[in-house]
């Protein structure tokens, strides 16, 4: 038994590595790809970049793992089956359920390990991840001036150099522009020649302009606004310094992004569960207090009014108002009416994101459990399958997987869009996805445990043939 052991574990384990890191690097294309124009041209250091990718990569645990062990599964059984060593053992005696054994004790360990991951790993690495990403997408570009075009990227200037030559360093034909805030256009400078070098920090850009002329309009002049006083001066040689530290990478503080829930761990999701749980109390009873005033009690309202209530004239409530008087009374009426819906609108909006989020709380919260159980039942299914179909190496196996994965991927979506929307149960649209797979995981085991193929052509064709003869008859 030792030997069999060993033999599933050596044919598993090897598949299952290759295949985890393929598909993490697959994915990790997908999110250079989705954000490629965000990280190009911002002259981001190799070392920002690395931990970028770096943090990303636990984000993509939940896609590469379930794919992982699909592949895996399939490839490791199916090579199994095709070599006929599955059945070698079986003529051992030895059932379906032990030879999947070792392999089943594998992926039960790594569902232990995943949920840590999931509970711990994932949500201090998306911390991480999604605050770079914020301050890598705020960066503004590099410094970089092209010949003709106009610079904007330091604040308060517009730079143009009309050439530059091999050297870049010394540039033709500058022409600068100035803005204060609240003002336009009141600096010009302008310049036929000159040199353009950054400091060793890079934090400061040096322009040494020569034979040039400078334009400034006195704002802070008395009677600015009547006679637009300027002075122009002209130059044989001057010196302009840009401070470059805007265009630096800024760190935001992480406490900013700590309210989302996919940063959380579940004792924190837990807690921000029973809050917007008391936030939805809070605001339920404000409604309440908005409305009551126009909705009083009603035993209050017929013991009051029994006997002192005037008697009304008519059956539309405002003939029984002097004529002069009804029109100032409509007009408070609807002036009262808009400020309640306003008022009602505004807390019921509030009220809806508060759901939102304590919907999307739950979800995360259960997606906590779901990730690791989706590991075992996805093995469930496609082990037995790999016996069934034997057929091992990376092509059957690999397309099979695929599509196999994006069934359950549609199916968890389809399940966590409708738990957030509030259509279905929180717990139920993170687990809809396991509830439905897991039949079909147990059906192919017990097919697999009988040697029987997942679909009898004969059957399947009788009934075919069935039908048609109903559909006959029918249109007969």
């Amino acid at each position: 038994m030792k030997k069999i052991n060993l033999l599933v574990v050596k044919a598993f384990v090897g598949p299952f590595i290759a295949t985890f890191f393929i598909s993490m690097f697959l994915f990790l294309m997908l999110f250079l790809w989705k954000w490629i124009d965000d990280l190009v041209g911002k002259g981001l250091e190799w070392h920002v970049v690395a931990r970028l990718l770096f943090f990303s990569t636990a984000d993509l645990i939940p896609m590469a793992l379930p794919l992982a062990v699909l592949i895996s599964s399939l490839m490791t059984f199916g090579n199994l089956s095709e070599s006929y060593e599955m059945v070698a053992l079986k003529a051992c005696g030895v059932s379906i359920y032990r030879a999947l054994m070792p392999a089943f004790i594998i992926i039960m360990l790594l569902a232990v390990i995943t949920f840590y991951v999931s509970n711990i790993v994932i949500p201090k690495a998306n911390l991480e991840a999604k605050s770079l990403l914020w301050d890598v997408r705020n960066k503004k570009p590099a410094f970089s001036i092209k010949e003709g075009v106009f610079y904007d990227g330091i604040e308060g200037y517009k730079i143009k150099i009309g050439k530059k030559e091999a050297d870049n360093e010394t540039i033709k034909d500058i022409l600068i522009y100035e803005v204060k805030p609240g003002y336009s256009q009141l600096i010009i400078v302008r310049a036929e020649s000159g040199k353009m070098k950054l400091s060793d920090d890079k934090r400061l850009l040096y322009f040494t302009l020569s034979k040039g002329t400078r334009y400034e309009e006195l704002v802070e002049n008395a009677g600015y606004n009547r006679t637009y006083p300027a002075t122009v001066t002209k130059f044989e040689s001057q010196k302009i310094t840009f401070d470059l530290g805007d265009l630096e990478l800024k760190q935001t503080d992480k406490d900013l992004f700590k309210g989302s829930a996919v940063m959380m761990n579940i004792n924190e999701l837990q807690k921000a569960i029973d809050s917007s749980r008391i936030e939805i109390k809070k605001h339920e009873n404000t409604a309440r207090d908005f409305l009551r005033p126009y909705y009083p009690d009603p035993k209050i309202l017929i013991q009051n009014n029994v006997k002192d209530s005037p008697k009304l004239h008519s059956d539309t409530l405002i003939h029984n108002f002097n004529p002069e008087n009804r029109y100032n009374i409509l007009e408070l009426a609807l002036s009262t009416s808009r400020n309640l819906k306003d008022l009602v609108g505004s807390a019921a909006n509030q009220m809806e994101e508060i759901r939102t989020d304590d919907r999307m709380f739950n979800i995360k919260w259960h997606e906590k459990f779901t990730l690791s159980t989706v590991l075992i039942i996805l093995f469930l299914i496609a082990a037995p399958l790999g016996t069934i179909i034997r057929k091992g190496g990376l092509g059957m196996p690999l397309v099979v997987s695929i599509l196999m994965f994006i069934v359950y991927y549609i199916i968890n979506m389809i399940g966590i869009k409708m738990g957030r929307e509030g259509i279905l149960p929180e717990w139920l649209g993170a687990w809809v996805a396991s509830m439905v797979l897991l039949p079909i995981g147990l059906f192919i085991l017990k097919k697999a445990s009988i040697e029987s193929s997942l679909f009898q052509k004969d059957k399947f064709e009788k009934w075919i043939e069935t039908v048609k003869e109903r559909f006959r008859k029918k249109s007969v």
